[in-house]
């Protein structure tokens, strides 16, 4: 049996900006340092192939999320240096002016423009009064609801929350263009690219070990279904929104899976490929913003397992 290894690599967004809260974004100046040395120095192969196949290391590039910068900036960068990548899309943002939940709650209690000194939640098991006097109280607010929305409520109750929230700041919902996902449309067009493989992420980017089997389904399921409607063809490959086994997905999400007709499934457990994995636990590690020598130091950590 080959003992070689993959280090499968996990982005998000290709962009810039000033506050970038949740360390989302890689610069596409980095990004294509970051691709270069990768060129240089490594294999590089597609998340849908057999790895067991290869003769020696290896590494694959993924992308979580389906932003828009996605095509608009990383996918010219990844046709012109001949780099091949994975996107998986969640599906509940399509077509919407909508943001990804994150992204909404970063908005609604991050910014400067405040006329109420708290925000109580009503809600009848995690109600709970906070101050947001200051914009470190703001802070302490985003992250405790963060938290709960990601680790302890559905997508209906995650909306209720969101709502209440938009009534409170007294404003008419509305996403920001730039942090929009991929429409339909465009999601096709990503797909026409030699360079991109598509896969699925769930519709509303819950932590799907929160959910029960049958809600499981529904997220699981109805993404796949939806992007082999767009794109005419069988989606086989999948990422576990957060993605650490037990917290974020469990044996259900993987059977799930396999009924769906995936094949492989990324998770975010940071650890390397190699032929012992189970391909619907695929392990990847975060990639940040970093500059293309601490691009090499990390990749060096990443291959030591540090």
């Amino acid at each position: 049996m080959k003992n070689n290894r993959v280090l499968t690599l996990f982005y998000h967004r290709i962009n810039v900006f000033a506050n970038d809260y949740q360390q989302l974004c890689v610069s596409p100046q980095n990004f294509k340092e970051q691709l270069q040395y990768l060129k240089d120095n490594y294999l590089l192969v597609r998340f849908e192939e057999d790895w067991n196949q290869l003769n020696s290391d290896a590494v694959a590039i993924t992308f979580d999320d389906g932003y828009l910068d996605n095509l608009q900036f990383a996918l010219p960068i990844l046709e012109e240096m001949q780099v091949p990548a994975t996107i998986f899309v969640s599906t509940g943002t399509m077509n919407q002016a909508k943001e990804l939940w994150w992204d909404e709650l970063e908005y609604l209690l991050l910014n400067d423009n405040y006329t109420s000194s708290y925000f109580q939640l009503e809600d009848s098991e995690f109600g709970y009064r906070w101050d947001t006097s200051t914009w470190a109280y703001r802070e302490n607010c985003y992250r405790s609801i963060h938290h709960l929305m990601k680790n302890f409520v559905n997508p209906n109750k995650r909306e209720e929350w969101m709502e209440q929230l938009w009534r409170w700041r007294g404003l008419e919902r509305k996403a920001r263009k730039e942090n929009l996902t991929v429409s339909e449309d465009e999601c096709r067009i990503l797909a026409r690219s030699k360079m991109i493989s598509i896969g699925a992420h769930t519709v509303n980017h819950p932590s799907l070990a929160v959910l029960n089997r049958a809600d499981q389904e529904k997220e699981i399921a109805s993404s796949i279904d939806r992007l082999s409607d767009i794109l005419g063809e069988q989606i086989i490959l999948f990422s576990y929104p957060f993605g650490s086994y037990g917290a974020n997905y469990n044996e259900d999400s993987i059977k799930i899976c396999k009924r769906c007709g995936i094949k492989k499934a990324a998770s975010t457990d940071s650890l390397l490929w190699d032929s012992s994995v189970n391909p619907y636990t695929i392990p990847r590690k975060v990639i940040r913003n970093w500059d293309a020598e601490e691009f090499q130091k990390k990749l060096q950590e990443y291959w030591e397992g540090v």
